[in-house]
């Protein structure tokens, strides 16, 4: 009898320990089944109000871009070693010589109205951007069609930075149908885009959202989402608030101190995007009679900010303190120049030698895009007034702003520089070395004749060369008060996959992203 009992626990232990094996592998499957991707979903974001929607030569800022990128595509993009990868381009071939840019074209892609991405097409999208007033191809003097896949870029003199500004760090390479504008017009195209992207566009409320369903029909496959759903939160708090209660997926927050919040709950995925915000403060030079004509008065601005002090109160630990536009960590950064670092005495004492001994009052204008922005220049307003620049506030809407910053319009002061790092500097400087933007800073003779030969410049080694003296010649000139570099962190629901946004350059999302259920 003990004999039959013993035999019936072991039975008893093997069958629980196959059941506890079972359930083990079930769960095991069941947890790579969930790691799958799936079709289905629709990711939702925050994001800014973009001006022009669908028109790459009206787009301002990185919003625009950003935003209608899912639609959109460039010829070029960058990946995530910051290298230039094709996108609707295939290829290209860089004459320093003969001043030419043979770029290759994708063939068998279509725009979302059934229109086909050719070489006429790609050729009037750039005609169209060079009637616009940014600078990214006002070197580009002609256009050639090659053949019905291939396009040259002809050029009044070389410039290396030209591929950038195709690839997702500009809006000059974005694609859009030809056939809708010459159907509809531009205004229409501006808020209506049609273009080859894996994501087509439905609807725009104003103010509210952007809706985007899937494109079936796209060049590298299907999309597994269903579609995208941009909500525009203007309150910082209703978005945090709207993130973490499932009703947006991904959340660019608007303060450091936000997302340093939500990354210590844990809950979430955080991602640090390679690039991020260089704002710089620059007075108004253009105008002899201006104290900012005068170098040491620039200087003593630069000195008057305790950047580092700054940078810990409102980075959370994300802020990187720099004295270049050339950020650390890239190429381009001139690891011999010391700037000018925190010295208030030395302010006042450049201050007196300028012959304002007692100071004087000025306006200090900024983008005003959150209390973030107030706080931030309300503590620089007194880092100046310590010294004798007397500051009064002036916080801009974004269509104030870009007037200012793009054509110096009301600028008579202090104007805080907007503007993303760049892997390639000289995409940095290229509106202002044209006097096409930030008109009013200072720009000296010596630094456009070191710019133009760097964009000149046949390699990579005679490039890196150049670019390190145009960042000591920047800062010899003190152009600008360089502040830090605003890594801002992406917090995403870990439902997310695949999706590469913010961990390439410009916030590129991948068609192949998804979502778990």
């Amino acid at each position: 009898m003990k004999e039959i009992n013993r035999s019936i626990k072991a039975v008893q232990i093997i069958t629980a320990s196959c059941l506890l094996f079972l359930i083990g592998v079930i769960g095991h499957v069941e947890k790579a089944q969930a790691q799958s991707p799936r079709y289905g979903g629709i990711l939702r974001w925050n994001v800014s109000e973009p001006y022009s929607l669908g028109y790459p030569a009206t787009m301002t800022g990185q919003t625009d871009g950003q935003t209608s990128s899912v639609c959109l595509e460039t010829l070029f993009r960058f990946g995530l070693k910051g290298e230039i990868v094709p996108l609707l381009a295939t290829g290209y071939k860089a004459d320093a010589i003969a001043k030419t840019i043979t770029i290759s074209l994708r063939k068998g892609v279509k725009f979302h109205d059934g229109s086909d991405f050719n070489a006429e097409v790609c050729k009037w999208n750039l005609d169209e951007f060079k009637k616009g007033k940014r600078p990214e191809l006002k070197k580009v003097t002609s256009i050639d069609i090659i053949d019905d896949y291939t396009v040259r870029l002809n050029l009044s003199t070389f410039d290396n930075t030209i591929i950038n500004s195709i690839a997702n760090a500009s809006d000059a390479g974005r694609m859009i149908s030809k056939k809708a504008f010459e159907a509809n017009g531009k205004e229409w195209c501006e808020q209506n885009p049609v273009g080859t992207g894996p994501f087509q566009f439905v609807e725009r409320k104003k103010d509210v959202s952007i809706k985007w369903k899937r494109f079936d029909g796209y060049w590298d496959g299907k999309p597994y989402l269903d579609g995208i759903y941009n909500v525009r939160i203007q309150d910082p708090t209703v978005s945090m608030m709207a993130f973490k209660s499932g009703d947006v997926d991904i959340l660019i927050p608007r303060s450091a101190r936000d997302a340093k919040a939500l990354e210590n709950e844990g809950k979430y995925t955080t991602v640090i995007r390679p690039m991020g915000q260089v704002p710089a403060l620059a007075g108004y030079a253009n105008d002899p009679n201006s104290p900012f004509a005068k170098l040491k008065v620039r200087q003593a601005l630069a000195y008057a900010i305790d950047t580092n002090r700054l940078a810990k109160a409102f980075g959370y630990g994300y802020w990187k303190v720099h004295n270049q536009w050339a950020v650390p960590g890239t190429w381009g950064y001139n690891h011999d120049i010391k700037g000018y670092p925190y010295n208030p005495e030395k302010a006042k004492q450049l201050l007196a030698e300028a012959g304002y001994p007692n100071g004087f009052k000025t306006t200090l204008h900024f983008y005003n895009f959150g209390q973030e922005y107030v706080d931030e220049m309300t503590a620089i307003q007194g880092f100046l007034k310590a010294v004798g620049i007397d500051g009064t506030l002036n916080g801009l809407q974004r269509p104030g702003f870009a007037e200012m910053a793009s054509l110096g319009k009301g600028w008579e002061g202090v104007l805080r520089l907007q503007g993303y790092s760049s892997p390639d500097p000289l995409v940095k400087y290229a509106g202002i070395a044209g006097r096409q933007e930030f008109v009013g800073i200072y720009l000296s003779s010596e630094f456009v004749s070191l710019f133009n030969r760097a964009t000149m410049a046949p390699d990579f080694e005679t490039k890196q060369r150049l670019v390190h003296q145009l960042m000591k010649q920047s800062v010899d000139d003190c152009m600008a008060a360089h502040l830090y570099v605003k890594m801002a962190p992406i917090i995403k629901t870990k439902k997310l996959h695949d999706d590469l946004f913010g961990e390439v350059l410009y916030s590129y999302l991948s068609p192949k992203a998804w979502l778990e259920e």
